[in-house]
C-alpha cells in the first residue's frame, strides 16, 4: 500500500514534468539537426540502413569527383595531342617536299631549320602540364618532366641543337576509380603517345643452351612473368606471348637469340625481377638494374617521334632526299598513325567518362532520396507535436500550481 502524502504528490508531479520536458528537448534537438533519429534505439533498422546509404553516397560522390577530374585532365591532354598532330602534319609536308630532289642543299637546309623548330615545339607539348601542375604525359611519375632534350652539334646546323630526347617518365599510369572496382587511366604514358615505330630488341647472346637456374621472374611492359628452374628459351617465349603484354617474343633463327617486338608503337619496358638475371644472361639487358637499359650487344630498332624528327632534320641538312623519301617518311607515317590511334583511345576514354558522369548524376540523387526517407525529419509533424507537448506542459504546470496542497511555508507568509 502506498502512503499518500503531500511529498508523494509533489514527486509524482515532478517526475512527469521532467519526462515531458525531456521529450520536448528531444524533439527540439531533432528539429535543430533536421534528423528524426537522435539515438540508435529510436529505430535500429533505419539507423543501420542510413549508415549504409551514407557510406554509399560518400563513395558515389568520390567517384563523381574522380570522373570529373579525369575527364578534365583527358580533355587538356587531348588538346596537346591534337596540336602535336598538326605539327606532325607540317613535318610530313616538309618531308614530302624535301624528298622530291628538286631543291638545292641550301633550300633543304632552310627546311631543316623549320624542322628543328617544330621538334622543339613538340618537346614542349610532350612536357605539358595539367591545371594541377602535374605533367600530363609522365606516366605514374607525374611530378617528373617526362622528356629531356640532349643538346649537341649536328653538321650543317651552325650551332648547338637537339641530338637526343630521353624519356624519364614512369612506366605505368595512375588509375582513377570511377565506380565500384572499375578503374580508368588518368593519362597516357609519353613513351606510348610520342612513339613512332614498333620497337624491336634482339638479344646479343646465343640462347640455344639457355636454362633458368632458379625460381625468378621478368617484367615485360608491366606484366610479371614467373619462370621456373629448367625453363628453356622456348618456354620463356611461350610465357611472354601468353602474358597479355603487347609484345611478341620469338627466336632469331640465324643467331638463336631472344627477340622481343612490340605489337604496337611504344617503348618496350623490360626488366628482371628482384635478384634475377634472366634477361641479362639472354643478352637483352646490360645488368645495370635500370629498366630497358639494353646490353651493348643487343640490337635495338624502332624509335620515338623525336628520333624521326631528328632523322628528317639531319637528312635535310645533308640534302639526302632518298633518305627523306624512304625510311624517314615511312617512320613519320607510322608516328602519325600511332598518334591517331592514341587520340582515338583518348576519345573513347572521354566518352566512357562522360557516360559514367551522367550515370552518377542520376544515381546520387536516387540514393540520397533513400537516405532521406530513413533519416530526415518531417519538420511539419515535429513542429506540430512540439506545440502540442508545449501546450500540455503549460497546462500541467498550471494544474500543479492549483492542486498541490499547501505547505507550512504558505502559512508563514
Amino acid at each position: 500500500m502506498r502512503r499518500v502524502s503531500s511529498d508523494m504528490m509533489n514527486n509524482d508531479m515532478q517526475f512527469w514534468l521532467r519526462r515531458r520536458e525531456d521529450a520536448m528537448a528531444s524533439i527540439s534537438n531533432r528539429m535543430n539537426r533536421q534528423e528524426r533519429l537522435e539515438n540508435l534505439r529510436d529505430d535500429p533498422l533505419a539507423a543501420a540502413r542510413s549508415v549504409r546509404y551514407e557510406s554509399f553516397v560518400g563513395r558515389l560522390e568520390r567517384y563523381e569527383e574522380n570522373t570529373r577530374y579525369t575527364l578534365d585532365r583527358a580533355r587538356v591532354a587531348e588538346g596537346y595531342m591534337r596540336q602535336t598532330q598538326d605539327l606532325m602534319q607540317r613535318l610530313r609536308e616538309l618531308a614530302v617536299t624535301g624528298a622530291t630532289g628538286t631543291f638545292t642543299k641550301e633550300d633543304s637546309a632552310a627546311m631543316a631549320v623549320e624542322v628543328d623548330q617544330l621538334l622543339s615545339e613538340i618537346i614542349t607539348l610532350a612536357n605539358a602540364r595539367g591545371p594541377d601542375g602535374d605533367f600530363l604525359f609522365a606516366g605514374d611519375k607525374s611530378r617528373t618532366e617526362p622528356w629531356r632534350a640532349v643538346s649537341g652539334y649536328v653538321e650543317g646546323s651552325g650551332g648547338a641543337t637537339t641530338v637526343g630526347v630521353e624519356y624519364l617518365g614512369g612506366l605505368g599510369t595512375p588509375m582513377a576509380e570511377i565506380t565500384e572496382e572499375s578503374y580508368l587511366p588518368m593519362n597516357l604514358p609519353g613513351d606510348e603517345v610520342f612513339w613512332a615505330e614498333r620497337q624491336r630488341v634482339a638479344g646479343g647472346s646465343d640462347a640455344s643452351e639457355f636454362r633458368v637456374t632458379a625460381d625468378t621472374s621478368i617484367f615485360i611492359d608491366g606484366h610479371q612473368i614467373e619462370l621456373r628452374p629448367g625453363d628453356t628459351v622456348h618456354a620463356i617465349i611461350a610465357r611472354i606471348n601468353d602474358s597479355g603484354a603487347a609484345v611478341k617474343a620469338s627466336l632469331d633463327p640465324a643467331r638463336n637469340s631472344l627477340v622481343l617486338e612490340a605489337t604496337q608503337a611504344h617503348r618496350l619496358r623490360v626488366e628482371d625481377g628482384s635478384g634475377g638475371d634472366t634477361l641479362v644472361r639472354l643478352g637483352i639487358l646490360s645488368g645495370s638494374g635500370v629498366p630497358s637499359d639494353y646490353a651493348p650487344a643487343a640490337r635495338v630498332s624502332g624509335g620515338s617521334l623525336f628520333d624521326t624528327a631528328m632523322a628528317l632534320r639531319d637528312a635535310l641538312y645533308k640534302g639526302d632526299h632518298l633518305e627523306v623519301g624512304g625510311r624517314v617518311l615511312a617512320s613519320l607515317d607510322a608516328a602519325m598513325d600511332n598518334m591517331g590511334r592514341r587520340l582515338a583511345q583518348a576519345g573513347a576514354m572521354m566518352e566512357r567518362l562522360e557516360a559514367a558522369a551522367l550515370r552518377l548524376n542520376r544515381e546520387i540523387p536516387d540514393v540520397t532520396s533513400l537516405l532521406a526517407a530513413e533519416k530526415d525529419l518531417d519538420f511539419t509533424q515535429a513542429a506540430t507535436e512540439y506545440k502540442m507537448m508545449e501546450f500540455a506542459h503549460q497546462a500541467a504546470l498550471s494544474m500543479a500550481g492549483r492542486t498541490l496542497p499547501q505547505t507550512l511555508l504558505d502559512f508563514l507568509r
